[in-house]
């Protein structure tokens, strides 16, 4: 587990994938000095991979500056972790209201998908709130749930498949985070949405219920799940993981534990909030699996248009500095969440 990003140690070895094409690369750009020594015009094809350095238990950063020299840009020659005809298994890690239906959505329309029980896995604690996706005739395996204990169910899945052989070489966890100020406001309407969707409730009623919610911390956990899967990839300055965000939207993390419950498996970290046209979404999602689009759902207005007034009511009640405290003494990560929001809304 990493301190911070500058103590993670640097990978020694790569994948012949990788090695192969910083190769291609290196050896392009040495073309290219003879080429423009020589006072020749000459353009790189859009063909040379981009693959970022790979560190323990760190981002990836595309910025770094042995990558710059080594790649065209994402556009030009996207890496997909998982290739359109590749056998994969993604796990959809994520707390309520934070775009876990949209991510489900995205993968189970862009790859096919066929629900099952998931039975054939066996049983166990985390089952039931695990939802079973077959995809792509079969190829690739779609696991989605809310809970922070999502490596239990994992650990029982890895077994049956291992003792089958049918266990995917390549795997995939996906965890997203979304404006704590918007995402328990939504939480809070989601478990009332039978009482409230039809707006016939009065708005000082629901902000009053609103606020005994704050006030026994029921939003407290709005970020557990993705911090739980973000320190299983080696992450403990959480707020440092949400500055890998600004720039892009999303970033990748690899897995520091060879024997961890995650072993094997990348994490794509995606900002659900971070632009209303979800490209940062879109980009992310074709890094991590080729062919996956975000699919979002319905807006909360369009569930519930005769609520609408009320449901904008209950966001700017806002939560008082003092239910954030309190939030914080039993979760201090909420507070490197919503200190990111707060510095992003200071920066606009």
């Amino acid at each position: 587990m990493m301190k911070n990003e500058d103590n993670a140690t640097v990978r020694q070895t790569m994948s012949p994938r990788r090695t192969k094409a910083r190769q291609t690369a290196a050896a392009r750009l040495t073309a290219a000095g003879c080429a423009l020594a020589a006072g020749a015009f000459f353009v790189l094809e859009n063909s040379a991979p981009s693959g970022p350095l790979v560190a323990m238990g760190r981002l990836r950063d595309s910025r770094d500056l042995a990558d710059a020299a080594s790649a065209t840009s994402e556009e030009n020659a996207t890496e997909h972790r998982i290739g359109a005809d590749d056998a994969g298994i993604i796990w959809i890690v994520n707390q309520p209201k934070c775009g876990t239906g949209s991510l489900d959505t995205s993968f189970l329309k862009s790859l096919n998908c066929d629900v099952t029980d998931g039975s054939e896995y066996g049983s166990g604690h985390g089952f039931s709130e695990t939802r079973f996706l077959h995809c792509d005739d079969g190829k690739k395996m779609v696991f989605r749930t809310h809970s922070a204990d999502a490596h239990l169910v994992k650990r029982v899945v890895d077994e049956k498949m291992e003792a089958e052989g049918t266990k995917p070489e390549k795997c995939l966890a996906v965890t997203a985070v979304r404006d704590p100020l918007l995402s328990i406001p939504s939480l809070f309407f989601e478990k009332h949405r039978e009482q409230y969707c039809d707006g016939s409730q009065d708005k000082e009623e629901i902000l009053r219920t609103y606020d005994q919610f704050l006030l026994h911390n029921r939003g407290a956990k709005q970020v557990e799940t993705t911090v739980a899967m973000l320190r299983a990839f080696g992450v403990e300055d959480i707020l440092g993981a949400m500055e890998k965000l600004t720039e892009k939207g999303y970033a990748f993390f690899d897995e520091p534990e060879k024997d961890g419950p995650w072993a094997g498996c990348e994490l794509l970290f995606l900002q659900i909030d971070y632009e209303e046209s979800n490209d940062n979404i879109n980009n992310g999602l074709d890094h991590a699996v080729e062919g996956v689009k975000m699919r979002p759902l319905r807006s909360r207005e369009a569930l519930c248009p005769k609520a609408v007034d009320n449901y904008h009511a209950i966001i700017n009640h806002g939560i008082q500095d003092s239910h954030i405290d309190r939030f914080c003494l039993s979760n201090p990560e909420m507070c490197d969440v919503i200190n990111y929001y707060k510095n992003r809304r200071n920066r606009s």
